[in-house]
């Protein structure tokens, strides 16, 4: 008797749910299932919705995805989805909308959390409908979701670091990324601004754009020119570098000569503006893989001597993490290193 009257109580406490849920959805809508993106990579449905605590009241914030109702015949074709969080308004006993975002199908979604966050993050992959994959984060500030992380690629293949490196976002385009050192972009929680910010963005400061387009991973066709006997060079219309464009030139021009000035100008806005266009300019002459890391290290490892050379030790040393993230035996980053454990 007992364990039927349990079955009885909690079904109807799942029914008076679903009421709930229902008296939020649009008219000739319907719920599809969530797919969360587990540690292990792979997506789990656990139903249509879910609760969540993203204002730190306890679990009573729903989850969830629907689309506009259509034909059986038509339900399988490419279609848009909302992804929502409502919040539980305890005075009226009604959901009030926390967030609405229609897109594409979704992939998955995920929730970061870390002990030092106001409110955890709700990570989502979904597709465009255009040929492209968007990666958005959204995180509770005074009621209302706010947008943290916004980034595309034609494809993104992401991953979730644990450990000491929890609650970071490690993308890729290609396959992947089985450390940050692999990964084209890693993004960071930047506490100033209270968003997922890519890690070379950390060098510029006051930076407050939330749009990141991820590369191409498609390669840019290359015209072969005879080389004359004397090469001329002029400025690029598009950048600092002169054209043609010549990776390892400009990379040391960048080291030797940007890096240095602009920091002692604190210009770092600039500074990291301009690098970013080098990288991707970089890019889209096919520097990748070891070499790409080697000269985003060396990048890195350049900026973090000069603050240590400008008794910026304690920024110094943030750098030159990054620097040895991306290439571990950088000759110039073991060298601070060195330095800075003798000091």
């Amino acid at each position: 008797m007992l364990l039927v009257l349990t079955a009885l109580l909690t079904a109807k406490g799942a029914l008076a749910q679903m009421q709930l849920v229902n008296s939020i959805l649009p008219p000739d809508h319907l719920l599809e299932n969530l797919p969360w993106l587990g540690d292990d990579g792979k997506t789990e449905s656990k139903g249509l919705f879910d609760f969540e605590d993203f204002r730190g009241l306890g679990a009573k914030d729903v989850v969830l995805i629907y689309r506009q109702s259509a034909p059986v015949s038509a339900l399988d074709k490419p279609h848009n989805q909302t992804l929502a969080v409502y919040f539980f308004d305890t005075p009226t006993q009604k959901y009030v909308k926390g967030l609405e975002d229609e897109g594409g199908p979704i992939r998955w979604v995920k929730l970061l959390s870390e002990p030092d966050w106001k409110s955890p993050v709700l990570v989502v992959l979904r597709d465009d409908l255009k040929g492209h994959q968007v990666i958005r984060g959204y995180t509770c500030v005074k009621d209302q979701m706010k947008r943290v992380l916004d980034a595309q690629a034609p494809q993104a293949f992401v991953f979730f670091p644990t450990g000491s490196e929890n609650g970071s976002v490690w993308v890729s385009s290609q396959e992947q990324p089985k450390n940050a050192s692999a990964a084209e972009h890693v993004f960071v929680w930047d506490k100033a601004n209270g968003q997922l910010v890519e890690a070379s963005y950390k060098a510029v400061a006051g930076w407050e754009g939330d749009s990141i387009l991820l590369p191409t991973p498609t390669a840019v066709p290359q015209v072969q020119v005879a080389k004359a006997a004397q090469a001329v060079s002029h400025p690029s219309a598009n950048g600092w570098w002169d054209e043609p464009f010549d990776a390892n030139k400009s990379f040391g021009r960048l080291k030797t000569e940007l890096v240095p000035q602009l920091i002692q100008k604190n210009q770092i806005a600039v500074l990291g503006q301009k690098a970013t266009a080098f990288f991707k300019e970089a890019q889209k002459n096919e520097i990748k893989g070891k070499e790409f890391a080697g000269m985003r290290s060396g990048y890195y490892a350049a900026v973090a001597t000069t603050l240590f050379n400008m008794n910026k030790a304690k920024d110094a040393a943030f750098y030159l993490k990054i620097a040895l993230s991306y290439q571990s035996d950088n000759a110039d980053a073991l060298a601070l290193k060195a330095k800075m454990s003798v000091k």
